[in-house]
């Protein structure tokens, strides 16, 4: 449901405006249902006198939630820290999967610098849960960088702190598949996306926690952690529990209905008939009470008939309908021995007690809710009967809990909670409560259960349930440790007490701006700028974290003597380039093969530039870059000396001597002394004829290309599929920023995803200075001007 557009005017008009404009939203908030922002606006500026700096003009319609812009933190400063650091470097909330693009794009939220993995929270659809989800989204998301969603269980409700539209939408309670989806697919962005479109029947709910958790469902719980769905549940801090209770002004009007012995028997039956009255609807009011249908306005309905969709509204206003408590024949004692009082019990899936309380204690009350079984109401119509009593001064009985917002707000009123007291609580009375199923079966004696179970509801702790899959994300095992993040410490250190959600409760109330979007916002946030440092506590050891570049690592002095000596072997290898090609007619450049000499040095200079690149950053050209440079350099560097020397080695291995070598433009001529034992070779019949042999140079370049086109498809391949990056190592260290940040240090380096490619490089090189030393061996003894055996080894290690 939307909030109707008469529902500002006609309340400012109220005698208590305050209280009764909450009570007519709340009579709304039937879950799940939405409320829509109230602040108009006609341009940016009407926002940002109204609200603030940080706030738009939506449409020219409403204004913006402040907080979507950079968060809470950004937009207060704490008084603890220094305002021109703080402003400088504030500490802008954590992008998550549910901001549109634009946001990090105009810098109103900014992604996580550690990589933390989102978790979603479940907001059931009370107040008190809501803000304890949004202080956990603002320290997690603002002081630790953890982006945080909020579950609602519907497709199209939201309630997230940062919403820009500021919603405040009552969802679904107690989501328990939320739970065992997130076990399943651990990452809550793989469910289904929410969008307004969306049936409910087909969106799957997903949440890591449930941040409160009422009792009344232990074995429920028992058997979700049997299955490893959820952790042992943990105290919230805060207390509370269900009570019956009645208005300050009943209790003056009759003390003995403040305790139990004033309500039970069969001789305060018709008391309690005669005093709590049956809450009727306007369509009831008019149909069975008013004269003329509603025709004609009077006291009880100044607004008429009820209009489409306000037909079974308990109270609409002072100044539309302001409900109505009549004695039926369930109060009519004289006719009806059966006669009850009337109470307002819970609907179905809430945790109750009150049948089995009044069965047992012999308190002649029921509820008469439309609830299937129990006879319960929803939680709108609840806080609409509690309105209308207090319009129209009638007594009410009601169960209720606290902390909570229609509680806090009566409080200093005639109208205040007064809590009835009932049976002492005791261990065997908790064990003997009927429990959420049972309560609204339709058989009585079900519903009742064992009379062990009749005291009063204790107070105890609201219970905080974790999923299993909240430690699963944060310390996922294929993340380095100094990644993890710090959301499942925190979250399983976090408590609040009921003190202190009484205070945020009271800080919503006094703002009265924006009642239902930014004013209970307003309150959290100044809550917890307030609470900050005593927030801070739940935060493991070095948390926060930021991740800074270790620029050191590249100021050592080693790094610029393998800059330098990478430029260096640069020059030197274009000096050698220059000079042979100066010398190439000499003999002993001949004898050495100028052209193979020009490949190794062009070699050689690919590996000095690759060189070069490895003691610069790291970028993803420069990974690429190095990959090629170094292996290509080295093929090219060796290949051609180990292809020239292996084919004098062939010759040499059937002669005694070798006398002379001659280099012509194409061929090479080897002329041999004495001649060994026959062969039948080419090789060996000119040896033994002292003719020369002739070895193709084109052979020996053809070996090289080819050689080396093997190399380049390697390395295409390499590229197009998997080509080195830009990685980086993480090192936590014990250095802090100036904000008390711990400095994680990222390290950079060029990595394949695959290690397979890297491999398959170092194993290449490898190869090859395997072959250069089998030929440095073989060739040692061969005459001076042709023996390469130095050379080689000069090569192999270098």
């Amino acid at each position: 449901y939307t909030l109707p557009s008469y529902t500002v005017s006609h309340f400012i008009t109220m005698s208590v405006p305050l209280l009764q404009w909450l009570l007519t939203l709340l009579f709304l908030l039937d879950s799940p249902c939405a409320v829509e922002s109230l602040i108009e606006c006609y341009s940016i500026f009407d926002c940002q006198v109204k609200v603030g700096p940080r706030s738009e003009c939506i449409n020219q319609k409403y204004c913006s939630n402040p907080y979507h812009n950079g968060g809470c933190l950004a937009n207060h400063y704490h008084p603890n820290y220094d305002k021109e650091q703080q402003h400088q470097n504030p500490r802008i909330r954590t992008c998550t999967s549910e901001d549109p693009p634009e946001s990090r794009k105009r810098g109103l939220c900014r992604p996580s610098s550690m990589g933390y993995a989102e978790i979603r929270l479940a907001s059931q659809n009370w107040e008190s849960v809501f803000f304890s989800v949004w202080i956990l989204q603002i320290l997690l998301g603002e002081v630790l960088q953890v982006p945080v969603t909020v579950e609602t269980g519907v497709s199209d409700l939201n309630v997230d702190f940062y919403d820009q539209h500021g919603s405040f939408d009552y969802g679904r309670s107690n989501l328990w598949d939320s739970l065992k989806n997130a076990q399943q697919v651990k990452d809550c962005r793989k469910m289904m996306k929410r969008n307004n479109d969306q049936d409910d029947d087909e969106y799957q709910p997903c949440a890591h926690v449930i941040p409160e958790v009422w009792t009344g469902y232990e074995s429920f719980l028992k058997q979700m952690r049997e299955d490893l769905v959820i952790e042992q549940p943990a105290s919230l801090g805060a207390l509370a529990g269900n009570s019956w209770w009645t208005p300050l002004y009943t209790i003056h009007h009759d003390q003995s209905l403040a305790t139990f012995v004033g309500l039970q028997g069969e001789h305060n039956r018709r008391k309690l008939a005669e005093t709590f009255l049956r809450p009727t609807t306007w369509q009831e009011y008019c149909q069975e009470v008013s004269d003329d249908d509603c025709d004609t306005p009077d006291d009880v309905a100044p607004g008429g008939a009820p209009e489409a969709g306000e037909e079974g509204l308990y109270f609409a206003g002072v100044d539309r309908y302001t409900g109505y408590f009549r004695n039926t024949t369930d109060n009519d004692c004289d006719n009806n021995p059966n006669c009850t009082g009337h109470i307002v019990d819970f609907p179905c899936g809430w945790t109750s007690f009150v049948e089995q309380q009044a069965f047992y204690n012999k308190i002649a009350v029921k509820s008469d809710g439309r609830e299937p079984g129990c006879g319960g109401y929803t939680y709108g119509e609840m806080t609409q009967i509690w309105a209308a009593a207090n319009a129209t001064k009638s007594h009410v009985l009601m169960l209720w809990w606290e902390p909570e917002a229609l509680y806090q707000q009566y409080i200093g009123t005639d109208a205040e909670f007064q809590r009835i007291a009932l049976p002492n609580p005791t261990q065997k009375c908790s064990e003997n409560r009927v429990n959420y199923v049972d309560r609204c079966s339709p058989d009585q004696a079900v519903r009742v259960g064992q009379p062990e179970g009749a005291c009063a509801d204790y107070p105890h702790a609201l219970m905080k349930v974790i999923g299993t899959s909240l430690y699963d994300v944060s310390h996922d095992p294929q993340i380095a440790e100094s990644l993890h993040s710090p959301a499942y410490e925190t979250i399983k250190n976090f408590r609040i007490t009921s003190n202190q959600l009484g205070q945020i409760f009271e800080y919503w109330f006094q703002i009265g701006d924006d009642k239902w979007n930014l004013d209970p916002r307003r309150a959290v946030c100044r809550w917890v700028v307030e609470n900050l440092e005593e927030l801070e506590s739940f935060i493991p050891q070095t948390h926060p974290r930021v991740v800074e570049d270790d620029n050191e690592a590249r100021e050592v002095p080693i790094i610029y003597i393998a800059l330098s000596l990478a430029i260096f072997a640069m020059i030197a290898t274009v000096t050698s380039l220059f000079v042979t090609y100066v010398q190439r007619e000499k003999r002993i450049i001949r004898y050495a093969q100028v052209e193979f000499l020009f490949l190794l040095l062009f070699g050689l200079l690919m590996v000095s530039i690759g060189a070069l690149l490895s003691s610069l950053p790291p970028t993803n050209p420069i990974c690429v870059s190095i990959a090629w440079l170094i292996n290509l350099g080295y093929t090219l560097q060796l290949v051609p000396l180990i292809v020239k020397v292996a084919a004098v080695n062939r010759v040499s291995t059937w002669t005694a001597s070798l006398l002379l070598v001659v280099l012509e433009e194409r061929w090479l001529f080897v002329s041999h002394a004495c001649c060994t034992n026959a062969n039948q070779s080419q090789l060996m019949v000119a040896a033994q004829n002292m003719k020369r042999v002739e070895l193709s140079l084109y052979s020996l370049y053809g070996a090289v290309i080819g050689i080396a086109l093997i190399l380049i498809a390697m390395l295409t391949v390499w590229t197009a599929t998997n080509p080195p990056q830009k990685s980086y190592d993480l090192s936590l260290t014990d250095s802090l920023t100036e904000n008390g940040e711990t400095i994680v240090l990222r390290t950079h380096y060029c990595e394949s995803e695959k290690k397979i490619w890297e491999y398959l490089a170092v194993t290449w090189q490898v190869l090859l200075l395997i072959a250069c030393c089998i030929l440095a061996f073989q060739t040692r003894k061969i005459r001076l001007e042709l023996n390469e055996a130095r050379t080689l080894a000069m090569l192999v290690y270098s």
